[in-house]
């Protein structure tokens, strides 16, 4: 069941007017119920994984907050963690790092044969394992008190919402909205209405329409263009996933506020920006800042020297990657976001003297962001970034590309194209649509708060974007229910 299709439509229909009927105990156990069905409408046999590591950490929570040992402490986290990233593992990980390690001993002369898994990746394993997760450290550490209530506990893992493509909500968030009742307010529905409607024009009639450029671009046995119109192919990659991943989370969001409930952002305009520290403050937040929290400051963060500040991005980018897929392309997507960060951070650090700006773990030194400014100016800046991103995006999508396609071919055939100048065939034809959809992706970045203002616009503007937005699903939308990409994780 995915957000852009009929049967979900109906299926939220009935939860809604069950819903707003019952009281708060009556809504939880409802809204248990329903995403257990949401989640089983993929394949059923997976629900006894989602139920396993939900009460494996409920458990281990319990066992922390009990325990006064630091030392049993320290092997309940542990064991909690071994349980939830070797699942993960095995059902993500397991062939990947088989097949990786018998090429591996194959270049170094020695036959070797590992048994692989015919195992289906589950949908949305990685989300739920890390919000999971981070419930049981921050248990450990003591910033939050164990659930008693396993009920609320499960609907806190398991809201259908944000269950398979994120954001990945920290539990200090969202338990509490689980645990008190909630109030709807006529004011935040109406904004849910339209973040609804704003995600399936991201999702159905840019990201999907664009979708069909991509898939056919990187279909072809070499690059599509023979010089650097091919750049065209990974800007409609990068407005593709922006809108199929930022159309997820404004519905997700929207839904939830149609429940009384609310979830973090996701994004604030990540094409917008001028650097990568900023890029991972405006992209995919929710992961970046559980990135950040458990894994960048736990190994030192910038506290302890230059070298030792890269090492970290470094670690941090790499098992982003990975989280991200099991396959070579996304951990260098990873290591090259990684050496982005450290080179930036290097770079400020040499041009603002030393000096640090007060703020995040990774604040852009303002002596080194004000010269760029002030010799290159915001907007090349911009262009300068969101061209280095796209290559990104050439590493990403290539650990998407079917089996039969090499992604060392699509990546060197990629960059040999890209970097042919000048334009020897011209302007493709497929400029227009990619300007045009990609343009209406930059305009909502640019415009991302007033989206959010929805129930403060005036009457007619209000009518306005509701219409416009009704007109262009209607006219332009995709209407099979594609899949969203990051279901995949």
């Amino acid at each position: 069941m995915v957000f852009n299709s009929l049967t979900f439509f109906a299926f939220l229909a009935i939860v809604l007017l069950a819903y707003y009927r019952l009281g708060h105990r009556g809504q939880n156990w409802l809204l248990l119920v329903a995403s257990y069905v949401f989640y089983g409408w993929w394949d059923y046999r997976f629900l006894g994984l989602l139920l396993f590591t939900t009460f494996f950490d409920y458990w281990c929570a319990l066992r922390l907050e009990a325990e006064s040992d630091r030392r049993r402490r320290k092997l309940f986290l542990a064991f909690s963690m071994v349980v939830n990233l070797g699942v993960l593992s095995v059902f993500k990980y397991f062939n990947f790092f088989a097949e990786s390690l018998v090429e591996l001993l194959a270049t170094l002369g020695m036959t070797a044969s590992f048994p692989t898994l015919n195992v289906i990746l589950p949908v949305g394993i990685s989300f739920y394992t890390f919000l999971s997760m981070s419930y049981t450290i921050d248990v450990y550490r003591g910033e939050l008190k164990a659930s008693r209530s396993p009920i609320d506990f499960m609907l806190y893992v398991s809201f259908f919402p944000h269950l398979v493509a994120g954001p990945i909500v920290r539990a200090s968030y969202l338990l509490p909205q689980c645990r008190r009742a909630r109030v709807i307010n006529p004011h935040e529905v109406v904004n849910g209405v339209w973040l609804i409607l704003l995600g399936l024009v991201k999702k159905v009639v840019i990201a999907d329409r664009l979708a069909e450029i991509v898939n056919w671009g990187f279909a072809q046995p070499q690059p599509p263009f023979p010089d650097a119109n091919s750049w065209l192919i990974l800007y409609a990659f990068a407005f593709q996933v922006y809108g199929d991943f930022s159309g997820y989370s404004d519905i997700a969001r929207g839904l939830s506020k149609l429940m009384g409930f609310e979830l973090v952002e996701n994004f604030r305009a990540p094409y917008l920006v001028t650097n990568p520290s900023a890029y991972w403050q405006h992209w995919h937040i929710s992961l970046s800042t559980w990135l950040r929290d458990y894994l960048y400051i736990p190994l030192g963060g910038n506290r302890h020297g230059s070298w030792r500040t890269s090492r970290n991005l470094m670690i941090t980018m790499l098992l982003g990657g990975l989280w991200h897929g099991a396959g070579a392309a996304y951990v260098l997507w990873g290591l090259y976001h990684g050496l982005l960060l450290a080179v930036h951070r290097a770079w400020c650090h040499l041009i603002g003297g030393g000096r640090e700006s007060a703020g995040k773990e990774a604040a852009t030194p303002a002596g080194g962001q004000s010269w760029l400014h002030k010799y290159l100016g915001r907007p090349l800046l911009i262009i300068v970034f969101f061209h280095f991103t796209c290559v990104g995006w050439l590493l990403f999508r290539a650990g998407a590309q079917p089996k039969e396609f090499s992604q060392v071919k699509v990546v060197t055939g990629y960059l040999h194209s890209m970097f042919q100048f000048p334009l020897a065939s011209g302007a493709s034809p497929l400029a227009g649509a990619i300007l045009v959809l990609g343009g209406l992706a930059l305009f909502f970045q640019g415009q991302h708060r007033l989206m959010d203002r929805f129930s403060q616009w005036p009457l007619r503007w209000q009518a306005a974007g509701v219409v416009a937005a009704l007109a262009a699903i209607a006219a332009l939308g995709v209407f099979e229910g594609a899949q969203f990409i990051y279901f995949q994780f």
